[in-house]
């Protein structure tokens, strides 16, 4: 069986770390976005593992399944910019791999989530990106409490620097408390009021609090709060913003731009396709959010005809895989 795969990818807007006892209780508490823009990963069992790309968060997560697969992964945005490529691109192949084993979704996540923590290339990306939406992850690890809201948005990304490393920002200690103080007064704000809006203003709040926004982020980002919404993506040397042809018009020339919308869905199979038939099986695993006792549990259920906008984002990926 070969599996067609999709992650959102997703952009922090403030975080506060957390190191727990091990990797599945470790994370990040904070607030994001998942966006239409993401990876896509197709994959199959074979006789080793094989990765088409550099990838060994991806590879760390799949050796969990105890099988070995041949992946080949499409990222839409470029990596260490803030927009946790890394654990896109690993939940999407995992997705995959869950799927062809008829295991539970969620072990996807988790095996993902372990990679991600333990090469520190992020904490609570994995998690968001598995869910969708704008998000607040209120609690951290696995089995933090995180809160959902769907959103009919879309969102301006520029890219108007070098890629920064996160490990390199998760080993500064210094770095990591002023991080924490900033991300804690803005998530408690945040829950107070959950709305787009605040999200944005927090998030501009936390660049500059944090210390992670330099001098000329800070001054792009408050020319474009002149004409709209806008703040740094976590961690990266990029900017989203709220859509507008305005806001479009002042980062044309300022650096490489990705429009999209924020995706509601979370990560999920697009297709599926068993050697012995020529037909190909079109899913669209809808992702309802629950919380029980704090604890968030998906349930995804294959539905076939997915949107128009899927099926385009399939086609897509399809070309270029």
């Amino acid at each position: 069986m070969k599996v067609i795969s999709f992650s959102p990818a997703h952009i922090t807007g403030f975080f506060e770390v957390f190191y727990g006892k091990d990797e599945k209780n470790s994370g990040s508490r904070g607030a994001g976005i998942s966006i239409t823009l993401g990876s896509y990963a197709t994959i199959e069992l074979a006789n080793k593992t094989s990765i088409v790309k550099k990838a060994k968060v991806t590879k760390d997560a799949l050796s969990f399944f105890k099988k070995k697969f041949k992946v080949r992964i499409k990222n839409e945005l470029p990596s260490s910019q803030g927009f946790g490529i890394s654990a896109s691109s690993t939940l999407a192949a995992c997705m995959g791999a869950a799927h062809i084993l008829s295991m539970p979704y969620k072990k996807a996540m988790e095996f993902a989530h372990i990679a991600e923590v333990k090469n520190k290339t992020g904490l609570g990306d994995v998690i968001s990106s598995f869910y969708g939406g704008m998000e607040a992850r209120v609690e951290q690890g696995l089995n933090g409490k995180i809160k959902k809201w769907d959103m009919n948005e879309k969102i301006l990304i520029a890219v108007v620097g070098s890629p920064l490393k996160t490990k390199a920002v998760l080993e500064n200690e210094k770095a990591v408390d002023r991080i924490n103080e900033a991300g804690r007064h803005c998530l408690k704000e945040f829950l107070r009021k959950p709305s787009f809006n605040n999200f944005f203003y927090l998030s501009r709040t936390f660049a500059e609090e944090s210390g992670l926004m330099d001098r000329k982020i800070k001054k792009l980002i408050d020319e474009a709060n002149k004409i709209g919404m806008a703040s740094m993506c976590m961690i990266g040397n990029s900017i989203f913003a709220k859509w507008s042809k305005e806001m479009k018009k002042f980062f044309m020339n300022k650096g490489k731009i990705y429009e999209g919308y924020i995706d509601n869905e979370g990560a999920r199979i697009l297709t599926s396709m068993s050697p012995f038939s020529s037909k190909e099986k079109v899913l669209h695993p809808k992702n309802p959010f629950l919380i029980k006792k704090g604890v968030s549990s998906p349930k995804k259920t294959d539905t076939l005809f997915p949107p128009a906008l899927f099926l385009k984002g399939l086609k897509k990926g399809l070309a270029t895989l």
